[in-house]
C-alpha cells in the first residue's frame, strides 16, 4: 500500500487556527475517524454540505462560532479562535470521515492539485489525469511542494552552534 500523503495548510496566528483544502495524493489512507455506521455509499455534495452544516451548529452551539468561512473550490474552509480547539476537536470527530472522503474524491480539481498542475507544465511536463499521477510526477520532479502550492519556500533547518 503507497503512503497518503495530506498537504494542506493550518495557520495559528493571533488566536486564529484556519483549517481547510487539505488535498490528498498518493496511494490510499483512512483517516483516524471513520465514515458514520451504517454509510455505504460515496459522499456526494449533499451529504458533505449536510454534515458540515452539523459540524458548524455544533461549534456554535458550544461558543465556538466559525469565521472567515468560504468555499475554495467544492471545499468548505474556515477558522475558529485558537482557544475553541478542544470544542472544534469534539466536533469535528463526526465531520471528519465525511470531510476527508469528500476531499479526497475532489482532491484533483483541488486549489492545489491545480497549483501543482500549473508547476509541472511550467517546467514542460504534461500533467497526468488522475491526483496520483500528478503527485508521482511532482515527485519525480522534485517540485518542491511549498513553494508551488502556497508560494513560499521552506525553511533550512538551522544548525545548532
Amino acid at each position: 500500500m503507497k503512503k497518503r500523503y495530506i498537504i494542506g495548510a493550518s495557520i495559528v496566528a493571533a488566536g486564529i487556527v484556519a483549517v481547510g483544502s487539505a488535498a490528498a495524493v498518493g496511494g490510499m489512507m483512512r483517516p483516524a475517524a471513520t465514515l458514520p455506521a451504517g454509510f455505504d455509499g460515496p459522499v456526494t455534495q449533499q451529504i458533505y454540505d449536510d454534515a458540515y452544516a452539523e459540524f458548524a451548529s455544533c461549534m456554535n452551539d458550544n461558543g465556538a462560532a466559525l469565521v472567515a468561512e468560504h468555499d475554495e473550490g467544492v471545499v468548505h474552509e474556515f477558522s475558529y479562535r485558537s482557544d475553541a480547539q478542544s470544542i472544534y476537536d469534539k466536533c469535528y470527530v463526526d465531520f471528519s470521515g465525511i470531510d476527508f472522503s469528500w476531499q479526497i474524491a475532489n482532491s484533483y480539481d483541488s486549489p492545489t492539485y491545480v497549483r501543482l498542475r500549473e508547476c509541472l507544465t511550467a517546467i514542460g511536463v504534461e500533467p497526468g489525469k488522475d491526483a496520483e499521477t500528478v503527485w508521482a510526477q511532482v515527485q519525480s520532479n522534485k517540485i518542491d511542494v511549498f513553494s508551488c502550492t502556497l508560494g513560499v519556500e521552506e525553511e533550512e533547518p538551522i544548525a545548532d552552534p
